[in-house]
């Protein structure tokens, strides 16, 4: 008696529990969380310093360009070539190297913003998930107690051996503790996403605002997302002013050492074409990267079919079971049991739809101005 007592109290308490997995707490409205953790981001904060710093330096050397103006004034013909180069480089390479550096932080600013974006939706999504799997938990452990029940009931009435209740007691147990697994696998992701924000990580939400899902995607052609990266990303745009600014200093240099196999207009030309080649080599990686992307996106909507006849047979089992149910052929566990295996095949397609709708979000910001700021040079 006392044993039966203390297996009621728990399964009190662990209810209790499951609930206050999403009660009280916040709101969580993921876009504004994202404008939350955009703000709070090291690497956003990072790229503004070095955007101040550019600008400063461009101040700075704009001051001191007239200065050196009026060194090279001075020293006119007599100046030997090397130093008339570093006067004329200081009046204005100085300066488009500042400007081309503030454009770049911007660039990578951006993408920075782009990266807490995806990081905080993809945690989102995992969230959403989690979310639905204790709600089936918790469906799977109010049945298993009633299974329990059912079975002490029948042991006291001698209609069912020790063994078989022994054997509900362990079913009641398993998905208690598979409940409290999931509770803690949720408690834990919610965590990773207040981290990504960087707020108390202890942050609780009672209600999670937007789901993020795409019930009927539609994928245009690979050639229109590659088209839209190769002009988009950072590392094209970064790259064709890079190239800009080393073509502009080598005319800095031509102007001093015009000999095509002087020194210094050898480095500067070569500065030219390693700028060039960087250029096709980001070409190639966004090309692979985009692929990778595409078909990842074609693969995740291939399944969306096969989840969504899943879901039509378990509703079909459902509403027979139900009907049985009604008309008092089929017991209240069996068609419980039913009801948790809709509810599993709606949680499996949502999960698909939730991948896909990731998967789309990710090619969408790779073919803009990208996703990952570790490509980018700092």
């Amino acid at each position: 008696m006392n044993k039966i007592k203390i297996l009621a109290f728990t399964a009190a308490l662990t209810l209790c529990t499951s609930t206050a997995v999403f009660a009280d707490g916040n709101t969580l409205d993921i876009d504004s969380f994202i404008n939350t953790a955009i703000q709070n981001s090291y690497d956003v904060k990072s790229a503004d310093i070095s955007i101040k710093q550019a600008q400063n330096s461009y101040t700075s050397d704009t001051k001191n360009a007239s200065s050196y103006s009026d060194q090279l004034d001075k020293g006119g013909a007599n100046l030997d070539r090397y130093t008339r180069l570093q006067l004329m480089e200081n009046i204005s390479s100085s300066q488009q190297q500042d400007k081309f550096s503030e454009y770049k932080y911007g660039q990578i600013k951006t993408v920075a913003e782009n990266q807490v974006k995806l990081s905080a939706y993809n945690q989102y999504t995992t969230i959403m998930n989690d979310k639905d799997t204790v709600d089936l938990e918790n469906q799977k452990f109010k049945n298993a107690g009633e299974q329990y029940d059912s079975a002490k009931l029948k042991l006291s009435l001698g209609t069912i051996s020790p063994s078989d209740e022994k054997k509900a007691e362990a079913d009641y147990i398993s998905e208690k503790n598979q409940l409290r697994k999931c509770q803690r696998q949720y408690n834990s992701d919610i965590q990773s996403l207040n981290k990504i924000a960087g707020i108390d990580i202890y942050t609780q939400y009672g209600t999670l605002l937007k789901d993020k899902l795409t019930e009927s995607p539609y994928i245009r052609s690979y050639s229109d997302y590659l088209n839209d990266a190769l002009k988009n990303r950072a590392e094209i745009l970064i790259g064709q002013k890079n190239i800009e600014l080393q073509k502009f200093k080598y005319d800095v240099v031509n102007g001093v050492f015009s000999d095509k196999q002087s020194v210094p207009n050898r480095l500067a030309q070569a500065n030219v074409d390693n700028a060039s080649d960087s250029l096709e080599i980001q070409k190639l990686n966004i090309t692979s990267e985009i692929n990778g992307l595409y078909n990842d996106l074609q693969v995740k909507t291939r399944i969306l079919g096969s989840k969504k006849d899943a879901l039509n047979l378990a509703q079909t089992n459902y509403n027979t079971a139900q009907i049985k149910y009604n008309v008092g052929v089929l017991s209240r566990i069996d068609f419980d049991t039913q009801a948790a295996n809709l509810k599993s095949a709606q949680n499996d397609l949502k999960s698909a739809e939730r991948s896909i709708w990731m998967a789309q979000i990710k090619l969408q910001l790779a073919c803009s101005i990208g996703i990952d700021t570790s490509n980018l040079s700092n």
